[in-house]
């Protein structure tokens, strides 16, 4: 599969949506999402935002996105049957350009996610406890990438 890389726009917050709420429903650990129309219109605010963002486009629909807000990550995700085929790497890339550092935080308990930040180069370097709403608790686990030295 060939994959373009582009600037997210808000159109793009569907198929975005649709990531994420794919990911959630194969996750029994994670906290359930609020109705779709929210969820949607939270990225489409995100995607009209100055912050940068990514899209991965493969087949003409997007299978991943990455939502960088100052130094920090504020979404990463790859559509299951896009994943392992460097996608994640490439928009974690993108979200590196032009930063001396970058923070990503991962939930303890997602152990694909952090084995890709160590194996990205990012190390923890602080953790939180959050608890949800509908009363999870979760431990969160920031990461932090640095530019090595020149």
């Amino acid at each position: 599969m060939s994959t373009i890389y582009r600037p997210a726009r808000p159109d793009d917050a569907t198929a975005c949506a649709r990531i994420i709420r794919e990911f959630v429903a194969a996750t029994p650990w994670w906290p359930r999402l609020g109705p779709q129309p929210e969820v949607v219109a939270a990225w489409r605010h995100s995607f009209s935002s100055q912050d940068p963002s990514w899209v991965a486009v493969g087949h003409g629909a997007v299978v991943g996105f990455c939502l960088r807000e100052d130094d920090n990550i504020s979404g990463l995700y790859v559509s299951a049957n896009a994943r392992s085929r460097g996608i994640g790497k490439h928009l974690l890339d993108l979200a590196k350009q032009n930063r001396d550092w970058i923070t990503v935080w991962a939930y303890e308990k997602n152990t694909r996610a952090r084995a890709f930040y160590k194996r990205e180069g990012l190390v923890e370097v602080g953790r939180e406890t959050t608890t949800f709403d509908c009363g999870t608790t979760l431990v969160d686990i920031e990461h932090r990438w640095t530019r090595p030295a020149p």
